[in-house]
């Protein structure tokens, strides 16, 4: 079976990558509209946690909390939501999704669940919101 994610991994537009190192890619969601929607994922194929290595996990939480930093940072978001389920695909990886305040009711805490994955975020808005989450990096 062929997984998807490890498939992807070597062709995302480099203007969408905001992280990379030798366990860890974070890249702008290309499946929403919703500005700074970001998604880390493993380099290495594995399901969940409990199977990462001990350097995947130490690293881990540096790149999330940076992450979640730049977010909030670049989207001045109220909240900064994530989750992983890797249910639809069988690898790890976290959607980190800022939540403004005037964002619609319908969507906050589990609603986000069934925010609609199209259209996708205007080009040029993502490019914007990347570059800017690049400057603000610190691990």
């Amino acid at each position: 079976m062929t997984c998807q994610l490890c498939t992807e991994a070597s062709s995302y537009p480099l203007d969408r990558v905001i992280f990379s190192d030798a366990n860890w890619i974070l890249r702008h969601s290309a499946e929403t509209d919703i500005l700074g929607y970001l998604v880390l994922q493993s380099k290495r194929h594995f399901l969940d946690l409990s199977e990462a290595t001990k350097d995947e996990c130490t690293t881990y939480g540096g790149v999330l909390g940076s992450a979640m930093d730049c977010i909030r940072e670049a989207t001045e978001c109220e909240r900064v939501y994530t989750f992983s389920l890797a249910e639809a695909v069988p690898h790890f990886h976290v959607h980190i999704i800022p939540r403004s305040k005037d964002f619609n009711p319908q969507y906050k805490a589990r609603g986000i669940m069934s925010y609609p994955t199209t259209p996708a975020a205007n080009d040029g808005d993502v490019k914007k919101i990347c570059a800017a989450m690049k400057e603000l990096w610190i691990i």
